[in-house]
């Protein structure tokens, strides 16, 4: 039996191998001539600035994550990318830099990506460091404030090599400040092109200094004009890299490289190594997901699911602030929902310095600060008193600071007379309404009601690239008072254009909210695990390896899974791979219909 089982585990690493050198990933990019830098980790997927999303990164062969540093009030350096407010990437309401470590630490930075992240804390820079040395990684600081005594602190209490560690400088005067703090570390200059690109002493007084990379917006690079030209052959001539900040697109990427750039920032960065370093024929379609979701359950604004919580238009001037209502539709004394007495809120008729702020957690992607494809589902009820009268729905502009872009009324959906359906007042309906670069589309109770063809930018909304609080829209709010009291039962965020038959299949305004459309599986781990399990999410497949000792018949597998989501295999259950190598575990999001199905492939080693 002995035997048997010996030539089996023969034939079994013999056929994994031959998978191996046909489809998976090396994750081995030592000796590819460019550098895909994980913006923030591998933020596509995983919380941005956190261990778990870098660590995601370096195990998939990423060597340099960019990650934004902050000081908290008790001066600690923590990774966070917002200024001022932390609303967006955390259940806190305050300021990073108004904060102590301690009070940081009871906050959870995971959920706004999903509940499967539940729990996440936030990352001092001496916990990076340590991370980074146990992979062989290595850190680019992005500093919302810039204090080289700090980082000299943490390089000195974790011991790890200090090239492991380099600052974002902007000019001479910061990088004799960073060398004095941190001598051994080398820094990248960070900021446009100098006036002369043919100016030698610019580039050697930064060399000389320690600059080892010269990173430029990567437009510049797309352009590739004469003047960018030459500042690459300079960098180059004298020893240093040059890096670009930030795409999400392959084929800008490509580009990039091709102009002699030897590195990009991406949250992409996994797919693009293995695009440009493996040379596999990857074709990356922008990731679908429901990326905010809200039933009020809670009686707070916090979201449920996934997504971040709303801010108030203007949180911090209590004279002027107009409050959100909870309570069940029996405390408003209004029609329940399918005879349930559901979560509601209710919201005022907003004046022009209120109004709800959503967060809309949109990777960037071709165009690097706005999105211009999203969907946005509501369950909506309007009292009698609100009959006849304009209602905001979006505003596009952060600050309110011009006319709403759509309203409601009993006419339906729209704007400058141009409305489609009929909304009755004391009655709930399930509005949608879909954006993209030509046309929004607006849904009643799942059914198709109108069209409005548009051109220009103004329904993008801004997405998470840029600095600053405003990485969204605005609901229920307008500049000139043109709005009136609601309720509402539940809204959910999708970052791109849904369809017909997808609107449809959401169908009546429930009790229970909107379901959600995400279907991953997340920080996979099997029981005996020799090294950690990877999930490839371009070719949805999941990489485990196990000693030769395991029994095959009961591997224990241990996963997470969006909010609401089923598999057909359960985190906990036992995978019998006695008799095959790989085997299939398929992901239903909420909704029933989003599905992913994802191949499992097993390697056996020598422990």
């Amino acid at each position: 039996m002995l035997k048997k089982y010996s030539v089996f585990l023969v034939l079994y690493s013999l056929a994994f191998a031959a998978f191996s050198q046909q489809t998976k990933p090396s994750y081995n990019y030592k000796n590819c001539d460019f550098q895909a830098i994980g913006h923030r980790g591998y933020s596509d997927i995983y919380p941005e600035n956190t261990l778990l999303s870098i660590e995601e990164a370096f195990k998939r062969g990423v060597k340099y994550c960019e990650i934004d540093v902050n000081v908290t009030s008790d001066d600690v350096y923590v990774l966070f990318h917002d200024q001022p407010t932390m609303y967006r990437t955390s259940n806190g309401q305050g300021y990073v830099v108004s904060s102590t470590y301690e009070e940081l630490l009871m906050l959870d930075f995971g959920s706004w990506k999903g509940s499967q992240f539940k729990g996440t804390k936030i990352a001092t820079l001496e916990e990076a460091l340590l991370l980074a040395e146990k992979y062989d990684g290595y850190y680019y600081l992005d500093t919302k404030k810039f204090r080289p005594d700090l980082m000299g602190k943490a390089l000195k209490s974790t011991g790890v090599n200090p090239k492991r560690l380099m600052a974002a400088v902007a000019n001479i005067e910061e990088a004799i400040l960073f060398k004095k703090y941190c001598p051994d570390s080398p820094f990248i200059y960070f900021g446009g092109m100098p006036e002369n690109p043919n100016d030698d002493k610019w580039y050697k007084d930064l060399v000389d200094l320690g600059c080892t990379i010269f990173e430029t917006y990567y437009t510049f690079a797309l352009d590739n004009d004469e003047k960018f030209q030459t500042f690459v052959n300079k960098v180059h001539q004298y020893g240093a890299k040059v890096w670009v900040f930030t795409s999400n697109n392959l084929e800008e990427i490509i580009k990039i490289k091709n102009a002699h750039v030897d590195g990009i920032e991406s949250d992409i960065a996994i797919s693009a190594l293995k695009a440009i370093c493996d040379k596999q024929p990857i074709k990356i379609n922008p990731s679908k997901f429901t990326t905010g979701n809200w039933i009020f359950d809670k009686k707070n604004l916090q979201s449920t699911g996934i997504g971040s919580q709303f801010r108030l238009l203007n949180y911090d001037n209590i004279d002027t602030l107009q409050k959100i209502e909870f309570g069940r539709t029996s405390d408003f004394e209004i029609k329940p929902i399918n005879g349930i007495n559901s979560n509601v809120i209710k919201v005022p008729a907003f004046n022009p310095n209120n109004g709800l702020f959503l967060f809309n957690n949109f990777i960037p992607g071709v165009n690097e600060e706005l999105h211009y494809e999203y969907s946005l589902i509501m369950d909506i009820y309007i009292p009698k008193k609100s009959k006849d009268k304009f209602i905001s729905l979006l505003q596009t502009n952060p600050e309110n600071s011009n006319d709403g872009d759509l309203f409601i009324t009993s006419k339906g959906i729209g704007i400058n007379n141009n409305y489609q359906g009929i909304l009755v007042e004391e009655t709930w309906y399930r509005i949608a309404i879909t954006f993209s670069k030509n046309s929004i589309k607006k849904f009643i109770n799942g059914k198709y009601v109108g069209e409005t063809p548009i051109e220009g930018g103004r329904w993008s909304v801004i997405n998470t690239f840029p600095g600053g609080q405003n990485q969204g829209f605005l609901l229920f709010a307008d500049d000139d008072n043109e709005t009136a009291e609601l309720y509402v039962n539940a809204i959910q965020l999708r970052n791109y254009t849904m369809n017909s038959p997808e609107i449809s299949n959401l169908g009546l305004a429930n009790a229970s909210g909107i379901p959600i459309s995400n279907s991953g599986i997340y920080n996979v781990k099997f029981e005996d695990e020799i090294k950690p399990t990877i999930v490839n999410w371009d070719n949805k497949e999941i990489y485990v390896t196990l000693p030769k000792s395991i029994d095959l018949y009961k591997v224990k597998m241990d996963f997470n899974i969006p909010h609401g989501a089923k598999s057909d295999v359960k985190s906990g259950d036992y995978i019998d791979f006695s008799n095959q190598s790989t085997k299939k575990i398929i992901v239903t999001a909420e909704d029933g219909i989003s599905k992913t199905e994802w191949n499992i492939y097993l390697e056996i080693q020598s422990n």
